[in-house]
């Protein structure tokens, strides 16, 4: 009986000392970090318990095992090795899609792809949508596949109305019968032969001819089976001008034509400076010229009249001549330089007043009064001018 109470008083003993080799390890894990709540955890039972062989007093608490990098071993519960710490995963950059998928808290964690971004899994039970029925391209209609095939358009125009084809000349412009955004239409063909041959799209046009200042517009229509042909009619006609003096042709460079004529009682310009041989294409009708040699007092002015389909010659005839002005001390002297220039009719009209010296000045015939100023003096003398004789006046300093 003795035997048995003394081999009782050493299994107390033993389980007394196994506490206290048990206790400091458990202290040691509660203060870790990542360590949840105070105290030791209840060792676990029942079912599935298996038993722990490491030198670690309890559990450690918290979650820092499910967002820390994942243990080697399985099951519901795994321990530290004794010679490492835990990591602290919440400053660790692990990245999510390196979490195994688990049941973490009750959620059921989705399947991370690394190789792109989350997505949303699938849930197993929704069925897959349809995948859409492939579109039949729908097939064109035979009008717009059917190729559109262009028309020839032949223009002539006409001096008038009496059929007189217009040789040459003619510019021809084909623009589109509808204005875009801007107000402008759009030019589609151009040309300028006599009778040009378009190949045009069916559909409406403008048709604009221009021969010389005379201009005419029509609107036209391209059947999309047959050709077209159109005449506009150009009231026009042509006018040449050149000048003589007496029975010669002076240089074109000193004469010139101003063309105008009457619009509703207005006179107004129709060409201005033109040289003569050029011809000029002008509506049918009635004009006033005016002729121009040099640039002072000799000029002619006549009416004429245009007619259509025909080309009028226009001569004028001037009655005047260039002068030369110089201020001597003596005949056949040298020219004093700082000379101002008056000219005078002899009903005292100002024909030309310089300052400084005068050039060749072109005068109509007749008589004329010369004043030179020259340093503070004045000197005159009277002359004439002859048709088509060039003289050189002289005016004596004395």
């Amino acid at each position: 009986m003795g035997r048995f109470r003394h081999l009782a008083r050493l299994l107390a003993a033993s389980a007394f000392g196994a506490a206290l080799a048990w206790t400091p390890c458990a202290v040691t894990a509660q203060g870790a970090p990542g360590v949840g709540g105070g105290g030791m955890s209840a060792p676990r039972s029942g079912p599935g318990a298996r038993e722990d062989r490491r030198s670690f007093g309890g559990q450690i608490g918290g979650r820092m095992n499910l967002i820390g990098p994942p243990t080697t071993e399985t099951g519901p519960t795994s321990g530290l090795p004794a010679t490492e710490l835990p990591s602290n995963s919440m400053f660790t950059p692990e990245r999510l899609d390196r979490i195994a998928p688990s049941v973490i808290d009750g959620i059921k964690m989705p399947k991370l792809d690394p190789r792109g971004p989350l997505r949303a899994p699938r849930p197993a039970d929704m069925p897959a949508a349809p995948a859409p029925a492939p579109m039949e391209a729908a097939l064109p209609s035979p009008a717009l596949t059917a190729p559109v095939v262009k028309q020839p358009l032949a223009l002539t125009a006409t001096f008038g109305e009496n059929d007189a084809k217009v040789p040459g000349g003619v510019k021809w412009r084909v623009f589109t019968d509808q204005p875009d955004a801007n107000g402008e239409h759009l030019l589609v063909a151009e040309s300028n032969d006599a009778a040009p041959r378009f190949e045009l799209d069916p559909g409406n046009y403008i048709v604009h001819a221009v021969y010389g200042l005379v201009s005419a517009a029509k609107f036209v229509t391209i059947s999309p089976t047959t050709p077209s042909a159109q005449k506009l009619v150009l009231n026009a006609g042509g006018l040449r001008l050149s000048g003589f003096v007496g029975e010669h042709t002076p240089p074109d460079r000193d004469i010139s034509f101003t063309l105008s004529r009457d619009e509703g009682g207005v006179m107004h310009a129709v060409a201005e400076k033109v040289k003569p041989g050029v011809l000029l294409r002008l509506p049918a009708g009635s004009y006033h010229v005016v002729s121009n040699y040099g640039d002072a007092n000799a000029t002619v002015e006549v009416d004429l009249q245009v007619a259509a389909g025909k080309l009028t010659n226009a001569q004028v005839h001037h009655k005047a001549a260039p002068v030369t002005l110089r201020l001597v001390d003596r005949p056949g002297g040298p020219e004093l330089g700082d000379t101002s220039w008056t000219i005078l009719t002899p009903g005292g009209d100002v024909i030309r007043d310089s300052i400084g010296a005068l050039p060749k000045i072109v005068l109509a015939e007749g008589d004329y009064t010369a004043i030179a100023r020259h340093d503070g003096r004045m000197f005159q003398r009277n002359f004439a001018v002859k048709t088509g004789v060039e003289e050189a006046v002289e005016v004596e300093a004395r």
